[in-house]
């Protein structure tokens, strides 16, 4: 009898960015800057892993990824969204191990206009 192989699933998180130049220093960006461009994206590094081996599903407050590598490895990750995001015009782009996810966002960012709370 073949021994059986069990495929080991992998969680990862992806580099979460917004579509604006949050890096830089500017006043413009200090109170957080999630809706600047209203799309957020969602970088995954996938190594190994061919285009038609991913499967994404996109609801209006979350992204789940399934990446089978090999029949060794399947790369996984649920991402929960703070705002809904419209599913219709979200769109992926796989290129050289790296998946890029652009999810247009829907509404306005409600931490924008809080105040912080000061630390002590």
């Amino acid at each position: 009898m073949p021994k059986k192989t069990e495929r080991r699933k992998f969680w990862i998180q992806p580099h979460v960015h917004c579509s604006c130049d949050c890096g830089t220093e500017t006043e413009e960006h200090d109170e957080g800057c999630a809706d600047q461009d209203d799309t957020y994206q969602l970088i995954y590094e996938l190594p190994g892993v061919s285009k038609d081996k991913i499967s994404i599903k996109v609801v209006k407050n979350g992204l789940r990824l399934n990446a089978i590598r090999d029949k060794h490895v399947e790369y996984v990750s649920e991402y929960p969204f703070l705002l809904d995001v419209d599913t219709t015009e979200t769109e992926a782009i796989y290129k050289e191990g790296l998946l890029i996810v652009n999810l247009p966002v829907i509404g306005d960012d409600p931490f924008k206009k809080v105040k912080p709370i000061d630390i002590s």
